[in-house]
């Protein structure tokens, strides 16, 4: 309601500035202060007509910005908004700052573009009654105006059907009064049951705050309730926070104890008058409460919460509840409904239950059935932080147990298999389709947020110690399941690489039902593209895992395209760069094509003999800013895009000792959530977004990456032809392995071949720099480190990155290679509009952004509500622009995702700042289930926030100002 008023009253001052845009100097006097100092529409409207803006309440701060503003050769209107109270003009002191005084800037404004804003005028106006009194520019009028705008002109509009000419004292504080109350509605006329339900419970606080102004009309409604039922009549008796604290804790305990009103006694003496004995009576009316006015309810329940003390909690919690039993958390979890503090700490309890040695399974089987299928109630609604961490983090401890059992089942089987007998088609099976690629990233997720962020609704301190040391021994519990995947992702493979040994060989003499990346163009592309009637679109992704395509491509893709196939594909060996991405382009083995040749240059030949007529495959330049995007080619009705998504960002990554374990210095989820994400739901989709209904789509990548092992196998650089032939990953020998010098410890724990079984070039040549003469380069065999060991030259430092690629395991060969086709339509089940709201706001003040989303059936076909869990974010830092999650039913009528938020501007850039713009992009995530399809959708919302130039100009200790009086208040 808030909000609205603002705008209304900044709308109606937006009227009068546009006559006055040709001016160089206008004044804006608002001693009511009835515009908000951060307001979007008049700076807009600033920006938009060349105004410097001046927004002050003292003098000190307003000559220094005036000078500043008049120095600068950019500034060539100026609009100053004087927000200093009328009482402070008129009446100057020495213990308060004085007014702005601006005879010189006075002196250039014109008689039309003074605008002194009056609140007697603007209703004067609006409502089209000049009987408004010149009272309600007083500020104790004012302010209660201006806060309850639409609430006032509904009680005006009751004056005027009673009486179409009266506007006495009395009804000036009846509309005050009945608004403030949020019972427009009933001014001037005789309450009923449901005002007194909004008086009592909703507006006890404008009770004490109208009776300096209005006691004739506060002592008539505290009348009414002394002779109202429980609990309305209590408030003419006790104060209302009593009575609240009673009603609302009555309300939370009822949910669980039947001995509640006894426990209401013992955690507060006082309240023992004020047990209400009817717990019909409280099912009943606090829902009907809460839909009166959920804020005010909400509000209400928080001070009840921060009332309860760590005695008080611990009673409740611990002694009567037994949180930490799993059967008590689950219970408490379902039936409350109204604190999310206690709901919070209740889930607290069951993650940390979900993520120990002996989890209760049917527990949580149970709570996650209730957690993300059932309707949310008053609790979810509530905008908890705390809550969303914690029921992201339990998603994923349950998604990570379930595929940690998986993991360890896979791996006793591997162990009783003979080697003979796997297979990739196996493995990329178990990896994709099993989906234990997503073990690392769930982990890494995990664990940077449960480190990174207060678990707890309070500060530890004041809580029963249970629920601190539950914290910490879910934080070691993490890194211990962290740690003990990693090694049996080890052991996964060893047998992998023991795998590899003996089919890669086969596979590259031979097709199989695994397609390399040389084998793309015959393959992938040519079976399902015909260029003389379709469009196409290759997207070739640099340095992308599989789970990057699982988790933040597919879902995008889903929304607009069809999956035509999705081939099991593998990386080259070795998996570099300038080896399989360019294979991808020359449709062949690097020992046919030279590995410095342009890639356009090989695609080229490629379609040519895929296609048999002469192509040309030009780099265009990208209409975009081409962030991440290496290169673009084109071809005819083919276009070619090369995304770098990880590979540049994971070089030099270093390993950090944590807690005495060796941790990457930035773990996958940054990685993928801030960069990977970002690049895919901006530039990426700029391109999606524009592809032709029909367009075939092929999606791949040229290699994945993983964790180095940390343990050493060095080489001497007898055995190679050059000391840059042998990196941590690989290394190419210059003779054969009966003849290169190896010790046991080497030769035990590598993976070898030969350049013929890979298909690479056994020999080489290039031209020294130093002497311009030609180096001839022999290589005899390619070795690979096994599982845990990576590799180093004797004598030269040995310091890994975290991550990298060119080695064999299944994170660096297991790719996508996957065709879609864009849809004529969108046949989904739901509908997602795109995100609207104000891109350009101040800082400080509150940003709303509303998504539209819609059902879709086939006529005749019936409509069950769908349930839609939202989550959102928009800052740089994702673990700071977190927005709490949403939990929306979509009915035939469909409904709007709303978030409110302000802008944290903690995070902004020295750039940002010195340029006085922060730009975010805001990212809103729907998921949903289409019968047993998982189905995630995101739309994102670019806005730029208004930097407060006061944060730059001021030189003033802000402590010194406060004692002085010299700064503003705020």
């Amino acid at each position: 309601m808030v909000n609205q008023s603002v705008n209304k009253i900044s709308n109606w001052v937006l009227t009068k500035l546009q006559s006055v845009t040709e001016h160089t100097h206008v004044l804006v006097r608002d001693p009511l202060q009835i515009l908000p100092e951060s307001d979007g529409v008049i700076h807009a409207f600033a920006r938009n007509n060349g105004f410097t803006v001046i927004v002050t309440a003292t003098n000190l701060v307003f000559r220094e910005l005036y000078e500043s503003v008049i120095e600068s050769k950019e500034t060539k209107k100026i609009l100053v908004i004087d927000r200093a109270p009328a009482g402070r003009r008129g009446r100057i002191s020495i213990d308060k700052a004085p007014p702005p005084f601006y005879p010189d800037f006075l002196a250039k404004v014109r008689p039309e573009a003074l605008i002194d804003l009056d609140l007697q005028q603007y209703l004067k106006e609006t409502t089209r009654d000049t009987n408004w009194p010149r009272e309600v520019n007083e500020p104790y009028y004012a302010r209660l105006i201006a806060r309850n705008l639409d609430a006032v002109m509904h009680a005006h509009r009751n004056l005027r059907n009673a009486d179409s000419k009266r506007f006495t004292d009395y009804d000036l504080k009846t509309i005050v009064s009945y608004s403030a109350f949020g019972v427009a509605d009933s001014a001037f006329k005789k309450l009923d049951a449901e005002d007194y339900w909004k008086i009592g419970l909703l507006a006890h606080e404008a009770l004490d705050e109208l009776q300096p102004i209005a006691p004739d009309i506060t002592a008539h409604i505290r009348d009414e309730l002394s002779k109202a039922p429980v609990p309305f009549c209590w408030f003419a008796k006790y104060d209302a926070d009593i009575v609240l604290r009673a009603f609302y804790l009555s309300i939370i305990l009822s949910q669980h104890l039947e001995h509640w009103s006894l426990l209401l006694a013992n955690i507060d003496p006082s309240l023992k008058q004020l047990a209400i004995a009817d717990p019909e009576m409280l099912s009943k009316s606090a829902p009907r409460l809460i839909q009166l006015d959920s804020q005010q309810a909400f509000s209400d329940i928080r001070q009840v919460e921060s009332s309860l003390d760590k005695d008080a909690l611990q009673l409740i919690l611990i002694d009567q509840l037994k949180l930490e039993s799993p059967s008590s958390f689950s219970s408490v979890i379902q039936k409350e409904r109204y604190s999310s503090m206690i709901r919070s700490l209740a889930l607290l309890m069951a993650l940390d239950n979900a993520i120990s040695d002996k989890p209760d399974e049917l527990t949580h089987v149970e709570l996650e059935k209730f957690l993300f299928t059932e309707k949310p109630d008053f609790a979810y609604a509530q905008i908890s932080t705390t809550w969303s961490l914690l029921k992201e983090a339990y998603s994923l401890a349950l998604k990570i147990q379930s595929l940690r059992r998986q993991l360890s089942s896979v791996i006793k089987n591997l162990k009783v298999t003979q080697t003979g007998k796997l297979s990739f088609k196996m493995f990329w099976e178990l990896w994709n389709k099993q989906k234990l690629n997503r073990l690392e990233y769930f982990v890494s997720t995990l664990e940077r947020s449960v480190l990174s962020n207060d678990l707890l609704p309070r500060h530890e301190d004041e809580l029963p110690s249970i629920f601190g040391e539950a914290v910490k021994r879910i934080r070691q519990q993490i890194r211990n399941i962290s740690d003990d995947i990693n090694k049996q992702l080890d052991e996964l493979n060893t047998h992998f690489q023991e795998m590899t040994a003996i089919k890669y060989p086969l596979l590259v003499q031979s097709d199989s039902d695994v397609c390399l990346t040389s084998n793309f163009i015959n393959r992938c592309l040519k079976p399902h593209w015909d260029p003389k009637t379709e469009k196409a679109v290759i997207f070739i992704f640099d340095g992308m895992r599989y789970e990057i395509w699982d988790e933040f491509l597919r879902p995008i893709f889903e929304d607009r395209t069809d999956l035509i196939d999705d081939i099991p594909a593998l990386a080259l060996l070795p998996s570099e760069t300038h080896l399989s991405r360019k294979a991808i382009s020359a449709g062949n083995f690097p020992d046919t094509f030279d590995y410095h040749a342009k890639e356009n240059d090989l695609l080229s030949k490629a379609l040519e003999r895929a296609y048999g007529s002469s192509w040309q495959v030009e780099a265009v330049t990208p209409d975009t800013m081409g962030i991440a995007e290496t290169v673009r080619y084109r071809a005819k009705n083919l276009d070619v895009y090369v995304f770098e998504l990880c590979d540049k960002e994971l070089h030099k990554i270093k390993m950090k000792i944590l807690d005495g374990r060796q941790v990457p210095s930035r773990p996958l989820s940054f990685i993928y959530q801030q960069l990977v994400k970002n690049i895919i739901d901006i530039e990426i989709m700029a391109i999606v977004r524009k592809l032709d209904p029909g367009t075939k789509v092929f999606i791949t990548a040229d290699h994945g990456f993983n964790r180095y092992g940390r343990e050493s196998l060095w080489f001497r650089d007898e055995d190679l032809n050059e000391k840059s032939d042998c990196t941590y990953t690989n290394c190419f020998l210059r003779s054969d392995l009966n003849t290169a010098f190896l010790p046991d410890k080497v030769r035990n724990n590598i993976v070898a071949f030969t350049p013929e079984q890979l298909r690479i070039h056994n020999t080489e040549s290039r031209t020294l720099k130093e002497t311009g003469s030609i180096f001839h380069k022999t290589y005899g065999a390619i070795v690979f480190p096994k599982a845990g060991y990576s590799f180093s030259r004797k004598g030269s430092p040995y310091d890994p990155d975290a991550y990298d690629h060119g080695g064999i395991s299944i994170q660096e060969l297991m790719i996508p290679m996957v065709v879609l086709q864009i849809r004529s339509k969108d046949e989904s089940m739901l509908i997602i509009g795109e995100i609207n709201g104000l891109t350009e706001i101040n800082e400080g003040q509150e940003a709303e952004f509303r998504l539209r989303l819609d059902r879709s059936a086939k006529k005749g076909q019936k409509i069950d509500d769908l349930r839609i869990d939202i989550n959102a974010s928009y800052a740089l830092d994702t673990e700071r622009g977190i927005l709490p999650g949403q939990v929306l039913y979509v009915k035939s009528g469909g409904a709007d995702v709303v978030y409110r938020f302000i802008p944290d501007c903690n995070d902004v850039t020295d750039d940002e700042r010195r340029d006085g713009l922060m730009r975010r992009t805001l990212t809103i995530t729907v998921s949903y289930h289409d019968g047993q399809k998982a189905v995630r959708k995101s739309r994102i919302c670019q806005f730029t926030v208004q930097l407060n130039s006061e944060k730059i100009v001021r030189r003033i200790p802000p402590k010194l100002g406060n004692i002085l009086g010299l700064a503003p208040k705020k």
